[in-house]
């Protein structure tokens, strides 16, 4: 009998303890903490040195713990491990008071896991939820314990925890939540981050403030009952609404981003991802920020005013919506659909229980995205058509280096990522023209010669038919100036234009732009296909009086070591003469000052640009610049159907145009285009600029001085440019 409860004992005894052993023998070495160093976001810059957002596969920013404040550390002991000082990595006490709570409540109600224990959890294992995994948490634990000094524990727990929003380590969520830095936040902030652990995705204050309000409210309480704080600030602060920045709720959220995102991925790998890494960009974020302001205030301001419906932008009221939409659909109603599947040729799209398979839409969208759909009965049955969502685009470079200062791809990241800016090939219309125009001046035509407007018949190979252009709202000319022709847009003129001279020189023209025009008659009226910024590069050349820049975005990335990986300047080349061009600029300011783009007339700066429109009001366009800015929008459907009779490019991107540089060309002295040798201005009868040489068709006129035009000329070319020129 002895013998027998002896063997009990050692059974009772040896069989945890080799169990406990094995254990220990699989258990990770913490040593490796020593050298570790937790992914870190990679930081984008603008081109001012401010930073403008982040990629990563974690959003981390490590901070040192002497950076993090007391009453920030506080809390989340308070929160989390009241007895953190104290306990060697497990906390007996804390496991003894939880059992008997969840006894009590016959649930899980509270945990015992100490800080340290979480950190070892996430740091080493999974998250799966078995006694097995519990006692490797703890036996980590004590190991760790015994490795570091409590600060260094806290330090890598508040820079490792998850607190929600993408944020990893308490300076993250502080700059999301907040938008500063944790060496920033008041008590009450530090109290709501402090309460975000327990459950990040529950008590987020972005979509559950009242949630997070209560949780909170309980840090300070336990704040205030293990000493930290006074009954005065305890009462103070619990009665402090939330604020956070409502605006953050996206944070990183930007087309842009992407954009440079690709770029890392596409030529570093997802390492760069998880770095650390610096990327100076050539972004300026107060044009960035502008530029998607008035994208969405332009492309909402033309859906409500011809009836086209839209999306709300925040994804959680669309679903509201879409859950309480009615099952009882009715014909010609429109409800927002669900997609379910996307194929080459067709869409699976749910509005509640009810799943419709829809041929031959082509859009940008993914399963899981909301579309808005028109219910139809066609042979009895229920069935649905897509009505896409308006979109816009705007890409803004600066004429002098090419180096791209905003870029919006459409008019809401949240409703749709898809970057139209870089990606969407789209007929260009009239905006084309001025190619054709500038190749007239380069074989000896100018400003005020003139070009018979009546239609002609041509045969296009592009449509393999004959063609007959028209102008818009079939309007009639008879000779006009090639001006003229280009102010008010005349199609007719044009294409006679470009049968005159050839099309030779256009297409060279386009290839030295980066734009590839084929040999039709109908390319002169923008029957190519082009993205807004391969076309806005190609008007940052005239701007530039025929010096392209390549298009650049990324100035300069650094790594953590300081090592500077890669380094970008400007790419400028002369490709354009510098004359003829200058003449194009004088002529595309006439679009302004008396033609489809007069409304522009208005601004206090010296401005060029260009309407664009196509077939049936498919696409708008206007692309334009000052000395020292140029953009290009581009407004339309991601499927090619109108947007209504009369929406042109003067009506529809040129106001969001306008509301662009209304900023954009305000941040730069008011100036005037130079004008280079070999460029006379001649009073015809108003002054105007030509080719030396080929002013002959004024010399009727006086030649202008320099005192005889200071007047004439103010607003249209700066006199104090003709000075010291040689007649």
């Amino acid at each position: 009998m002895k013998k027998l409860i002896l063997l009990s004992l050692l059974v009772f005894v040896f069989v945890p303890f080799a169990f406990l052993f094995t254990l220990s023998l699989d258990l990770p070495s913490v040593e490796n903490l020593k050298r570790w160093k937790p992914p870190e976001a990679t930081v984008i810059y603008d081109y001012k040195g401010r930073v403008f957002g982040d990629v990563g596969i974690q959003r981390r920013y490590y901070v040192p713990l002497s950076e993090i404040p007391l009453h920030v550390r506080q809390a989340f002991i308070a929160a989390e491990d009241r007895n953190f000082y104290m306990h060697p990595g497990v906390d007996p006490i804390a496991i003894v008071r939880a059992v008997v709570a969840n006894l009590r409540h016959r649930e899980v109600v509270q945990g015992a896991s100490t800080i340290t224990q979480q950190l070892a959890k996430n740091l080493f294992l999974t998250p799966e939820r078995s006694i097995k995994r519990k006692i490797k948490e703890a036996l980590l634990a004590l190991k760790i314990e015994r490795t570091f000094s409590k600060d260094q524990i806290l330090e890598m727990y508040l820079n490792y925890i998850y607190l929600g929003q993408g944020a990893y380590g308490v300076e993250a969520a502080s700059r999301i939540y907040f938008g500063k830095h944790v060496k920033d936040l008041t008590l009450d902030e530090a109290a709501l981050l402090a309460a975000l652990p327990k459950a990040p995705s529950k008590y987020n204050p972005f979509r559950n403030p009242e949630g997070v309000l209560e949780r909170r409210n309980y840090v300070l309480y336990r704040m205030y009952e293990d000493g930290y704080i006074s009954k005065e600030d305890y009462e103070r602060y619990t009665k402090k609404p939330i604020h956070v920045k409502l605006e953050n709720r996206y944070y990183g959220m930007d087309y842009f981003l992407d954009y440079v995102k690709d770029y890392l991925v596409n030529k570093y790998g997802e390492v760069i991802l998880a770095g650390g890494y610096k990327v100076y960009t050539t972004v300026d974020k107060d044009l960035q920020i502008h530029a998607q302001q008035a994208v969405k205030r332009g492309v909402l301001r033309v859906a409500k005013a011809n009836g086209i419906p839209y999306l709300p932008e925040d994804p959680y009221e669309v679903q509201k919506i879409y859950d309480s939409q009615e099952t009882d659909l009715k014909p010609g109603k429109v409800y927002i659909g669900k997609v379910q599947n996307v194929s080459e040729d067709s869409m699976e799209i749910a509005i509640k229980d009810k799943v419709f398979q829809v041929k031959d839409v082509k859009l940008p969208v993914e399963k899981g995205d909301f579309v808005l759909v028109r219910v139809y009965r066609r042979k009895g049955e229920l069935q649905i058509e897509v009505l896409p969502d308006l979109q816009g685009a705007l890409v803004s470079l600066d004429v002098k280096t090419g180096a791209i200062r905003a870029m919006v791809g459409g008019y809401s990241y949240l409703r749709s990522p898809y970057n139209r800016a870089v990606y969407a090939k789209r007929q260009p219309g009239s905006a084309i023209k001025p190619i054709i125009y500038l190749a007239a001046l380069m074989k000896g035509y100018t400003q005020v010669s003139q070009i018979d407007a009546t239609p002609r018949s041509f045969y296009d190979p592009s449509k393999g038919k004959e063609w007959t252009p028209s102008n818009y709202e079939g309007e009639q000319y008879g000779m006009v100036t090639l001006r003229t022709a280009l102010a008010k847009s005349i199609n007719t003129a044009t294409v006679n234009l470009l049968a005159d001279i050839g099309f030779d020189l256009p297409i060279e023209i386009g290839r030295k732009l980066g734009i590839e025009l084929k040999p039709y008659y109908s390319m002169a009226l923008g029957s190519i296909e082009v993205t807004p910024l391969k076309l806005t590069s190609a008007f940052q050349a005239f701007a530039n009086l025929g010096t392209y820049c390549k298009p650049y975005f990324v100035e300069k990335i650094v790594a953590p070591d300081g090592t500077i990986l890669e380094e970008n300047k400007p790419q400028c080349q002369q490709v354009l003469p510098p004359q003829e061009t200058r003449v194009l600029v004088d002529m595309l300011r006439a679009v302004i000052l008396e033609g489809t783009g007069v409304a522009a007339s208005s601004m206090d700066r010296i401005l060029a640009g260009k309407t664009g429109t196509t077939n049936d009001y498919m696409d708008a366009w206007f692309v334009g610049f000052s000395p020292n800015i140029v953009a290009g929008v581009w407004v339309g459907f991601d499927a090619k159907r109108s947007m209504g009779k009369g929406m042109a490019g003067a009506k529809v991107a040129l106001p969001i145009w306008m509301d662009y540089m209304s900023v954009a060309a305000f941040m730069y002295p008011k100036e005037d285009f130079p004008i280079p040798d070999g460029v006379v201005v001649v009073n015809c009868p108003t002054p105007m600029l030509f080719v030396a040489g080929t002013e002959g068709v004024c010399s009727q006129n006086q030649k202008s001085t320099d005192q005889q035009t200071q007047d004439e000329l103010k607003g249209i070319v700066n006199p104090d440019l003709l000075k010291d020129r040689k007649p």
